[in-house]
């Protein structure tokens, strides 16, 4: 795998459009690198990976069950 991704490439590893990589580094919620010029960006796969786990959502049952650890920790 290549160091460095466009965000061609960064939208392909996440499966999400090149906008939505756009705008996530417009945000500053995505991890990126400006070249030269506005829209010369350069991603690491590790990046998109966290900017994916930052917007996984847990199943309903899971927050239930920390939140019962939580209290049995007290």
């Amino acid at each position: 795998m290549r160091t460095w991704l466009t965000v061609g490439e960064g939208a392909d590893h996440a499966n999400v459009s090149r906008d939505t990589i756009y705008t996530a580094c417009e945000r500053h919620e995505l991890r990126h690198v400006r070249i030269s010029g506005r829209r010369t960006i350069r991603l690491r796969a590790a990046w998109v990976d966290e900017w994916m786990e930052q917007h996984a959502r847990n199943p309903r049952g899971a927050r239930m069950a920390t939140s019962a650890q939580d209290g049995a920790a007290s």
